[in-house]
């Protein structure tokens, strides 16, 4: 008896329920499910990729929006449906729902999680008068390599130059920036 209920079931039921039952498992994969839609390997990697966007942030077409145009699509078709409503207004409402629920959504996650991500720019200005390792070694009329590791940032590395000759390893002090090059001498005391 349930085949011929299931088999009954508007084409709009069946792509609201699919597209919940994907949406449902990607939240409950969270950070912890294979590679989707990035390259293709056998290594289990931790997140999912949410789509291949080369932009900031999210891609519109990741897997959530997908699915989440899919349940939205479904659901009004099916209410619609349900409702007597003509096969084209059903499937142009629930088109025009589900855009604009997707829609919606892209622009929240856009404006408020992505945004609110740490960014990893560096800017030199702020690095001024840290203390920074000397990697290649710096002699005067050459330039060298220093790595300064921060909190913000994490590591990284820099062209700089000084007056004096500077060993690898050295600490050294940033003094300013000239063209992206650090002013650097050796980190008194």
């Amino acid at each position: 008896m349930a085949a011929p209920l299931l088999l009954g079931m508007s084409l709009y039921v069946w792509i609201a329920m699919i597209s919940l039952l994907f949406l449902v498992v990607l939240v409950a994969l969270g950070g912890y499910g294979m590679d989707i839609g990035g390259d293709i390997d056998a290594d289990v990697d931790v997140g999912l990729d949410y789509g291949d966007f080369s932009g900031p942030g999210i891609s519109p077409l990741s897997l959530p929006l997908v699915a989440a145009f899919g349940t939205t699509f479904g659901s009004v078709g099916a209410l619609l449906e349900t409702a007597g409503a003509t096969d084209l207004i059903t499937a142009a409402t629930a088109a025009i729902c589900a855009v604009l629920i997707s829609g919606a959504m892209y622009w929240a996650v856009s404006k408020f999680l992505v945004r609110a991500q740490a960014s990893t720019d560096v800017h030199p200005q702020a690095l001024v008068g840290r203390d920074a390792q000397v990697v290649i070694p710096i002699h005067p009329g050459t330039q060298g390599q220093i790595l300064i590791i921060t909190e913000e940032r994490g590591r990284s590395l820099f062209s700089a130059i000084a007056g004096e000759d500077i060993g690898r390893d050295t600490v050294v002090e940033i003094t300013g920036f000239t063209g992206g090059i650090a002013n650097v001498r050796k980190k008194l005391g």
